[in-house]
């Protein structure tokens, strides 16, 4: 990201901001609430569009319109407030907007195992079957985490995502970013946290 720049009425979010972020690797955006670092990712996930500047992906210019348009070129994210159905099981979150078919019918089997397969990759361990109305937080942040994979995400947003979690689930979440990245994960975190980037950089390379 080069030079971005993004304003809303009275406010400057972004002011000719540029990051760098090399594959595989856990990068974190650290900062006060309103210091405009969840701006900078929606518009590198495409919730929102720049004023000026560009972004660059493995050194040629893309246009992110819109968060399909990064969905297609391997970015996703994961918001801190989760975007689920609750009464919609695992697989079906995962696989809505996407929905598999074979002929006219939906093809809920293979998307299930392809879940199972990605959860077991990862060592997610996501019940494809059960409702998220009856799942934890944690189990919750992780079925969002396989809709970024489940969408071949190379690189994968996360906003604030310890501010919800129990400290067991944090000290599982270091475990799953370290998967994420020896599978060949780019990690981008977003955090007002301080001791955040400090556990992750004590498990991780950062």
């Amino acid at each position: 990201m080069k030079n971005i720049t993004k304003t809303f009425p009275g406010v400057v979010a972004n002011d000719r901001v540029t990051l760098q972020v090399r594959k595989q690797e856990i990068h974190a955006l650290l900062g006060e609430n309103g210091a405009g670092k969840s701006t900078l990712m929606s518009i590198l996930f495409g919730s929102y569009i720049a004023d000026s500047g560009e972004i660059l992906l493995d050194g040629n210019p893309v246009e992110i319109k819109n968060p399909n348009v990064a969905t297609s070129l391997g970015i996703g994210m994961v918001h801190q407030h989760f975007k689920l159905v609750q009464n919609f099981t695992v697989t079906e979150n995962i696989v809505l907007g996407m929905e598999p078919v074979k002929g006219r019918v939906l093809d809920l089997k293979s998307a299930r195992e392809r879940v199972a397969e990605l959860s077991k990759q990862y060592g997610l361990q996501v019940d494809p079957d059960a409702l998220i109305e009856d799942i934890s937080v944690g189990q919750q942040q992780r079925v969002e985490i396989l809709k970024t994979l489940y969408r071949n995400a190379s690189i994968i947003i996360f906003d604030e995502p310890t501010a919800v979690l129990t400290p067991q689930e944090i000290d599982e979440l270091m475990e799953i970013l370290k998967a994420l990245r020896a599978e060949g994960k780019t990690i981008l975190l977003i955090t007002h946290k301080l001791r955040e980037i400090k556990e992750v950089s004590d498990r991780c390379t950062v």
